[in-house]
């Protein structure tokens, strides 16, 4: 499993070297934040249009050759197939969701800006990435969307929002204790857990911090101030300055959010568990659950609770 997780990790870095994921960061997947719940009218021809907008052009795509591409995007081809499974089940409803919330102005649903979008690779740019592996990684997408052609997650009669991460805290997060919204299928769920650590002196911290603060002090004194029960970190704080948990992970360039903070010998470690925001599906942990024989409906139903794998019609 720490192969898979340390896989994963290469692979996003690798990932954001395309223009259509610069914008990507290594703790926020934002492209997979809950979005407003669209109503529900499937047009006959399930197709989602992406502004490249670096040219203005617009390119159209079937739901199903967007969601093969978009999961080329967003995990390596190493996973098992149930696992595969969820996340082309779950890039298929994200574009559902766009596609029955209409168009913007610029005549597409989303556009190749990975800050605001869930983003799918081109032709090129995957075979550029995947090189001599692209026609196995291809093949292996494919069979997924192919076992699984035109099913979505609902909840209550609509797509679902459905973000994912790339590792978990041991369990996921809350949407409401992320983002501020409660959504009653994300909520905290058990989880493949993945721990990552990150090592600062005094000076290195003071450093990050009045970079950004003038009004930051020694000593550093890092204090955890309010946590979830997940764990993570609402508000802290590090140099006199109270910062919440979001903040502290951008500055000090940490996995996640959910992190302990302890000294030795005048340096300070932040143990972080997960990657990500910590929200809906685990990557790593739709693995493991995939390895431990669970199919792609027992891990979607897990991860995203009380919602159903239907077929758009």
């Amino acid at each position: 499993m720490k192969r898979l997780i340390r896989s994963v990790i290469l692979w996003t870095a690798a990932i954001c070297i395309l223009p259509s994921a610069a914008a990507r960061g290594a703790m926020e997947v934002t492209t997979a934040q809950v979005t407003e719940q669209p109503a529900l009218s499937f047009p006959e021809d399930m197709k989602i249009k992406v502004l490249t907008e670096a040219t203005g052009q617009v390119r159209e795509l079937d739901i199903e050759e967007y969601a093969i591409y978009a999961v080329l995007e967003q995990i390596p081809f190493i996973l098992s197939d149930e696992a595969m499974k969820s996340q082309v089940c779950i890039a298929r409803t994200y574009a559902a969701r766009q596609i029955l919330s209409g168009e913007a102005e610029n005549g597409a649903h989303i556009s190749d800006n990975s800050a605001l979008y869930q983003t799918a690779l081109t032709e090129n740019d995957a075979r550029a990435v995947y090189g001599d592996e692209f026609e196995a990684a291809y093949s292996a997408v494919c069979k997924a969307a192919k076992a699984t052609e035109g099913e979505i997650i609902m909840y209550d009669g609509c797509p679902a929002s459905v973000p994912f991460h790339i590792s978990s805290a041991g369990v996921t997060e809350s949407a409401e204790n992320v983002w501020g919204t409660p959504y009653p299928y994300l909520i905290s769920v058990s989880s493949d857990e993945s721990i990552s650590e990150a090592v600062f002196t005094e000076a290195e911290l003071f450093a990050r911090l009045s970079a950004e603060y003038s009004e930051a002090s020694l000593p550093v004194s890092p204090e955890i101030l309010s946590q979830t029960k997940s764990g993570t970190v609402l508000s802290a704080r590090l140099c006199g300055i109270e910062l919440d948990g979001k903040r502290i992970s951008e500055l000090l360039s940490l996995d996640s959010r959910a992190f302990e903070i302890s000294e030795t010998d005048g340096k300070y470690a932040f143990t972080v568990k997960g990657t990500g925001h910590l929200a809906g599906m685990s990557i790593c942990g739709a693995e493991q659950m995939a390895q431990d024989g669970s199919d792609y409906r027992e891990i979607l139903s897990h991860y995203y609770a009380g919602t159903e794998i239907t077929a758009i019609e």
